[in-house]
């Protein structure tokens, strides 16, 4: 089953088809109307590892981001040859489903997407040809938009599978659920209120010493409809997949670095910085209550401060320990930062190890053509030294190697000394309750 409750005044005009038919980007649209419940103080809690929360989900960290580029090529050099990032895998399935016309007009980068990542995790950062994107979504309302997906990682399958039911239930807009490939990850997307695609997963595949993704022939686990529970945990998988003869090391290979003559703390690198960290998110919007709304009381962030710049107003939010993840900015500020006008993230963060690593990265990329942009003080709290690179496509890198942490206001909880034959079944939630270090793959 696939669902979707929407009203055509929730996506603004800029990202609407004209008749507004529904589709996902990957199938026919099966479009279900459901009135939204009352979101409520005093609502019903949910049980979300035996702890109650307000929503039957927490997110705990942004997972991974994706743009639609207009240069494909040059959004590569930058973010892969200049920041470090690596291609772990390469896909053609979603180009391929362009007419013969359309198809002749991409290049060769242009007919696949890009999943690149810094770490463990599969994809971090998504790199998808605006041609392709505008085609894939001209009749869902994201034709246009310069970000295919704002991605947060939830604590399991289940968080998803029940979060996009109460999602549903709020009366917002999801696009589809299921699971994706490449990257193995159980997932549902949904439309902010300003058009911008989120996702909620679950289960990223983790690559390892090796540097090898999955094989393709593994991709055969893509599901566009609602998961029933419980599904077969990734080793189960893999052992099905040994079983059957499948060459387990027959997926991508990471590319060569190049010569690695920096010495970095005591390490020979190809560069002489270390990407570690991914987020926060900047996003632009035109109705900055509603937005708020959504992201508090549907997706649960709380606002961290209220800002205000050059008479334009923003918030940030977070969703852990970190100062902010999830920034809100009035769309006016675009032209303020000189962003050209199809853009719709004011900044992309990613945290280098160190401050030595900071200045070197920014001299790095300098000394490779890219323009740093001044960005006011005011706009990103919880820093110290920060800086913004402009890529190819005019969005901007937020550079730093360290944003404040915070613990709750609230006194720490005691311990509970009793025998764990005692203990509730369910418990209310500590105030800073699954915000620290999350675990990134899937349990098994």
């Amino acid at each position: 089953m696939r669902w979707t409750a929407w009203e055509p005044s929730a996506i603004p005009s800029s990202r609407r088809s004209p008749d507004m038919a529904e589709s996902e980007i990957t199938g026919e649209p099966d479009v279900l109307e459901r009135q939204p419940e009352a979101f409520v103080a005093g609502a019903r809690l949910h049980d979300v590892g035996g702890v109650l929360l307000p929503r039957p989900f927490k997110i705990r960290r942004v997972g991974h981001f994706g743009y639609n580029c207009l240069d494909i090529d040059r959004m590569l050099d930058f973010y892969v040859d200049g920041l470090g990032l690596i291609i772990s895998d390469q896909s053609g399935r979603m180009p391929g489903r362009l007419p013969p016309d359309e198809q002749a007009t991409l290049s060769d980068n242009d007919r696949l997407l890009h999943f690149t990542r810094f770490g463990s995790d599969h994809h971090q950062l998504v790199f998808i040809s605006q041609k392709v994107w505008d085609w894939v979504g001209q009749n869902n309302g994201s034709a246009g938009a310069s970000i295919n997906q704002v991605t947060w990682q939830v604590g399991s399958l289940a968080e998803v599978v029940n979060g996009s039911e109460w999602i549903w239930g709020q009366g917002e807009r999801l696009l589809r659920s299921g699971r994706d490939m490449p990257g193995s990850n159980w997932h549902t997307y949904l439309f902010d209120p300003e058009g911008h695609i989120n996702e909620l997963f679950y289960g990223m595949e983790q690559i390892g010493w090796d540097g090898l993704s999955k094989p393709s022939e593994m991709w055969s686990g893509v599901l566009d409809e609602r998961p029933s529970l419980p599904q077969i945990s990734e080793t189960g998988e893999v052992q099905r997949a040994a079983g059957a003869g499948l060459d387990l090391a027959s997926g991508h290979r990471v590319d060569p670095r190049p010569d690695q003559h920096y010495e970095v703390d005591g390490i020979s690198m190809s560069r002489p910085f270390k990407i570690v960290g991914i987020g926060p998110i900047s996003l632009f919007v035109d109705d900055l209550p509603r937005a708020e709304a959504f992201y508090t009381r549907v997706l649960g962030f709380t606002v961290r401060e209220r800002l205000s710049s050059s008479g334009y107003d923003g918030l940030v939010l977070h969703s852990g320990a970190e100062y902010f993840t999830l920034a809100l900015y009035e769309s006016g500020l675009r032209g303020i930062l000189g962003l050209p006008d199809r853009a719709d993230s004011m900044a992309l963060g990613f945290r280098v190890a160190n401050y030595r690593h900071l200045r070197s990265a920014v001299e790095f990329m300098c000394a490779r053509g890219a323009q740093e942009v001044r960005v006011p003080a005011e706009l990103v709290p919880g820093f110290d030294y920060v800086t913004h690179l402009k890529d190819p496509d005019g969005n901007l890198v937020q550079l730093y190697y360290y944003q404040r942490q915070c613990g709750p206001a609230d006194p720490p909880t005691p311990a509970v000394s009793s025998s764990a034959a005692e203990w509730p079944e369910v418990i209310e939630a500590p105030p800073d309750v699954f915000g620290g270090q999350q675990f990134l793959g899937p349990w098994e």
